[in-house]
Formats: C-alpha cells, structure tokens, sequence
C-alpha cells in the first residue's frame, strides 16, 4: 500500500505570447531601418511614414498587451520595449548632438 501520494503534472512549460514575439520583430525592423537612416543620413522617404509611425506603435502596444497575458512568459515583451526604449535614446543623443554641431539655423 502507498502513502504517499505522487502527482503525475508537471510544472507545465511555458511558452512565449504571439503579441510578444510579434513585438519583439517590429522592434527589430525599428532598429534596423534606424541604423539604415543613421549610415545613409537620408532614410528611405518611401518607408519612413511606415517604420518610424505606425510599425514602433504596434511594438510597442503589443508589447504592453502581451503583459496581460496570464501563464505565458514575457521575455520577448521586455527585450522589445527595452529596444524601442534604446533607440527613443539614441535619438534623443543624436537629435542633441546634431544640435550641438550644427547650431547656425
């Protein structure tokens, strides 16, 4: 007779949420038309309405929706909304620095 009573569940695995992963590519696609704007100086006047307005808010929406998902990770999420806070700085630097340089109007 067994008195102790074994538990056949395991600690289920937890998979990542679609909204994260989906936020974690438009940060990618950011970055990379960011460092594609920086290395040219010009940007791309085709996509720029798209990845510099709509494609960082989804990001960042998905990102932050995908926070209420219950029983899911989140490292996606917090990978994603750490890459849109990086390159909000690293224009905010650049944006100063170029003020700095080029003070004439």
């Amino acid at each position: 007779m067994e008195l102790v009573k074994r538990s056949n569940s395991k600690k289920p695995k937890l998979r990542e949420t679609r909204l994260s992963i989906f936020s974690f590519i438009c940060a990618l696609l950011t970055l990379a038309y960011f460092n594609m704007m920086l290395m040219t100086s010009i940007g791309l006047p085709l996509f720029s309405n798209v990845f510099l307005l709509i494609v960082p808010v989804l990001g960042i929406i998905s990102g932050l929706l995908s926070f209420t998902r219950l029983k899911y990770k989140k490292t996606f999420a917090w990978w994603s909304l750490g890459l849109f806070l990086f390159i909000f700085v690293s224009v905010v630097v650049v944006g100063f620095i170029e003020f700095a340089t080029y003070t004439k109007p």
